[in-house]
């Protein structure tokens, strides 16, 4: 049985850390940065689109604006970490071969998302052209969403966003809406699943996490349901993926009118641009961190939860094992 840390009664902190928001980037979330081959490189999930008619994966070059080719063609939730000169993917399969109407807003009744199957997919490369790939974790019991992965004590960690079929499941570990399990790897191409009570948390909507490690500790930043409909990031620590702490600065972020804002160097369109400023906003979502030149680059999707959302940046002034730290003094 995990324990949850609990503040005591006049408990006393730090300041929070500081979080710029630089505003809206582009249409899209679900997208992962690394830096492969000294350059920021974003990987994306794609929804069927003019360049493919099936959700698949790409990598955006943030410097350069070059897109790889389409790959991971009916995965989706990409995942990424770099060892060396290789840059590895994860992505979760898709359920079934159903369109996709999760962003259509007239028939409510029709909506479904095939996203979120039973396996884990690793695509690995070493020059964005060339991929060699093979099925790492398969539970068919359960709907895998996102994933992530860092190099942790002595191994690699991945936490996986799992859900039961269809909402529903007797595996009393999984709770409402989503719970992150974990695996580990020794060499990155083998992962075994941790039991299933080393898991966070059956008690509350958990999903799509983000892992790293530092300093003896695995911090992992999740989304959590708020009350009337919102959504914001919490961050969590662990040693040994059974007993946690929370934060003492939560959330994180919350949604706000700087998610409106476009960044500096972005494009919209006409419509993207008033969808931007009058979309309703309740969520900072699907975080994920870069750290580059000495800073904290923080990734999240802004949006309604069902609709629309687009891929938003903020930045924390400081590299990210103090950005993580902060957050427990």
């Amino acid at each position: 049985m995990s324990t949850e840390f609990l503040y005591d009664i006049g408990q006393k902190t730090g300041p929070a850390p500081v979080i710029k928001k630089l505003g809206a980037l582009r249409l899209g979330m679900e997208q992962t940065p690394v830096l492969f081959c000294g350059q920021p490189v974003m990987v994306e999930s794609m929804v069927a689109d003019e360049v493919c008619p099936d959700q698949y994966i790409r990598c955006r070059n943030l410097q350069t604006g070059a897109i790889s080719e389409p790959f991971g063609i009916h995965y989706y939730f990409a995942s990424a970490f770099v060892t060396e000169k290789t840059l590895y993917v994860f992505a979760t399969s898709t359920l079934d071969d159903r369109p996709m109407t999760m962003y259509q807003t007239d028939n409510a009744e029709a909506w479904h998302d095939p996203r979120g199957g039973h396996t884990v997919r690793m695509f690995r490369t070493q020059d964005l052209i060339h991929w060699t790939e093979k099925d790492i974790i398969t539970c068919p019991d359960r709907r895998l969403w996102n994933t992530s992965v860092c190099r942790g004590d002595g191994c690699y960690m991945m936490a996986i966003e799992v859900s039961g079929m269809d909402g529903q499941s007797d595996i009393p570990q999984i709770g409402v809406g989503f719970t992150t399990f974990f695996a580990r790897s020794n060499d990155m191409e083998n992962w075994e699943c941790l039991p299933d009570d080393a898991s966070y948390t059956a008690a509350r909507y958990n999903a799509c996490p983000a892992l790293r490690y530092a300093n003896g500790w695995y911090y992992m930043i999740c989304l959590e349901a708020l009350p009337c409909a919102r959504y914001a990031p919490y961050i969590y620590r662990t040693r040994n993926f059974y007993d946690w702490q929370v934060g003492f600065h939560n959330p994180i972020m919350m949604w706000s009118d700087e998610d409106r804002t476009p960044a500096p160097g972005s494009s919209f369109t006409p419509e993207q641009l008033t969808l931007l400023q009058t979309g309703l906003n309740i969520n900072c979502s699907d975080i994920d961190l870069l750290e580059q030149e000495g800073k904290t680059h923080i990734y999240y999707a802004n949006g309604d939860q069902m609709t629309y959302s687009f891929l938003c940046e903020a930045v924390y002034d400081g590299p990210m094992t103090q950005f993580l730290e902060h957050f427990f003094r």
